[in-house]
């Protein structure tokens, strides 16, 4: 099944940056299952900022994590789509890629990211933090070290 869909330009221009229908990620423990994402509907607009509110331990970050295909063990995205418009205008569903797979792992940091609420699990102390930031542009795009920097500055 190819989760991609060829462009159509003039639907590309009304489609949300970011479609999430009926999300779906279980922890499967020892006590049994836990339904940390179930049924998960929002929709992103391009240009805008849309945010998940709610109490501590209610699936923010785990919606984040499935989206991103970076769910821990032992959870596991069991349904649903995250249908990312790329750049091209194509229509990708995440939910349906490989999590380990070499297509979502180009996508994770150059067209999404998920910037996480605890610096030290997400930064190394030992590397300057702009650093960090051109490591990742060098990563992701195939540009010179002047030109990251430039981008880095921009950020």
């Amino acid at each position: 099944m190819k989760p991609a869909v060829a462009p159509d330009p003039s639907v590309a221009a009304e489609a949300p940056l970011l479609e999430v229908r009926d999300l779906k990620t279980h922890l499967f423990t020892d006590e049994g299952v836990v339904r940390a994402v179930d049924g998960v509907d929002f929709t992103v607009p391009a240009g805008k900022t849309v945010c998940l509110v709610g109490e501590s331990g209610c699936g923010k970050s785990m919606t984040a994590r499935s989206i991103m295909q970076i769910v821990p063990p032992p959870g596991k995205v069991i349904s649903g789509q995250v249908n990312l418009q790329r750049e091209n205008g194509a229509i990708l569903d995440l939910a349906a890629l490989d999590p380990k797979g070499r297509e979502i792992r180009k996508i994770r940091g150059r067209e999404i990211a998920m910037i996480f609420q605890e610096p030290m699990s997400s930064l190394s102390p030992v590397h300057t933090i702009g650093n960090q930031v051109l490591e990742t542009i060098r990563l992701h795009l195939t540009i010179g070290p002047a030109e990251a920097k430039r981008r880095a500055l921009q950020s």
